[in-house]
């Protein structure tokens, strides 16, 4: 069951007679539990009778029906009753939050390789194309679109950015190269063979750049917040979004995004043990979650080494490569449900 929790904000326009009070909506949400697929019920609660025109409710910003409304989606609803007493309108809100009705699954990893990192390298990007491996780095002055030979860790080529943008998340669609930048609001698209700068786009609604990947069709970046955006994979516009969520929490600082046989692996910045998340991407349902714990281990411990970062998938080999920013060593690992 999808847990609803209820946060009532009431808004009014200033008016002597009418107290905020005097209003409420009610729902069928008495036991905080609803599923995709179930009605919510609701109405206008008129404790003073006073005298209403005009009424209507949204959900998401949309107009729905007088009294019910299908549960279509998981992450953050805004139901909204709107209405005017004489001429001043007035509009109640209540927020609420659908989670997924099942916890996610453990997996944890087989080693099957390790290889030398730049351990300079900031990484926030990581990407497989045509057998090569690619990475986007980041801090200000120091950012990059780099090729590496991921068995010696040798930089092939590398292009660095101006001093004014810090690198983010790195993907390849329609055989060009795609990096963020993280609070610049603009994105750069590269010819991967030589990293001529073909052109930029901006972010208009999300927030910041952070993680990017994508299925062939979409592109999916983060930017910080809950939000899993999708994005015209020519364009790059941002045409809707759906909400990272567990069994009993929206996820934020997503940071690098990898996909792979349906699902997007993503890091999470700052969390307290090295995982990873694996998320539908369709409805943002957290699937399982990757216990890497012991490889940060396994590098070099110095005074820079920083949180665990940078996952690609090797089709061919049909495994993964993790590292982390400031990591002198690249793995190459199984992921294996945990027992």
């Amino acid at each position: 069951m999808r847990i609803l929790v209820f946060f009532l904000l009431i808004l009014f326009s200033a008016c002597s007679s009418i107290a905020p009070g005097h209003f409420s909506l009610s729902t069928n949400n008495s036991n905080n539990k609803l599923i995709i697929g179930d009605t919510l019920f609701y109405s206008l609660t008129n404790n003073k009778d006073h005298s209403l025109k005009d009424l209507y409710f949204s959900l998401n910003g949309s107009p729905v029906n007088k009294n019910f409304a299908i549960i279509e989606s998981l992450g953050n609803h805004r139901l909204v009753a709107n209405f005017k007493v004489g001429d001043k309108p007035f509009s109640i809100r209540e927020q609420f939050t659908v989670f997924a009705d099942k916890s996610p699954d453990i997996y944890t990893y087989k080693l099957i390789n390790s290889y030398p990192h730049d351990k300079n390298a900031y990484t926030q990007g990581l990407e497989f194309y045509q057998g090569e491996l690619y990475e986007s780095t980041g801090q200000y002055g120091l950012s990059s679109i780099r090729k590496t030979e991921f068995t010696s860790g040798k930089i092939i080529q590398k292009l660095p950015l101006d001093a004014s943008y810090f690198g983010e998340g790195l993907t390849f669609i329609n055989d060009e190269a795609v990096q963020l930048t993280w609070k610049e609001n603009i994105g750069f698209i590269y010819d991967p063979t030589n990293f001529k700068l073909l052109r930029s786009f901006n972010y208009n609604k999300s927030k910041e750049g952070w993680g990017l990947c994508n299925d062939g069709t979409l592109v999916y970046k983060t930017d910080g917040t809950e939000k899993l955006w999708k994005l015209d994979p020519n364009t790059f516009a941002e045409n809707g979004y759906v909400d990272i969520v567990t069994h009993n929490k929206l996820i934020s600082k997503v940071n690098e995004l990898e996909y792979a046989n349906g699902l997007i692996y993503a890091n999470t910045y700052q969390f307290n043990k090295e995982v990873v998340l694996i998320i539908k991407p369709a409805t943002g349902q957290v699937v399982g979650v990757v216990d890497f714990s012991g490889l940060k281990e396994q590098v070099t411990q110095h005074p820079q080494l920083d949180v665990f970062n940078g996952i690609a998938y090797h089709p061919k080999r049909n495994s993964f490569f993790v590292t982390g920013k400031y990591w002198d060593k690249l793995f190459e690992v199984e992921i294996v449900k945990k027992k």
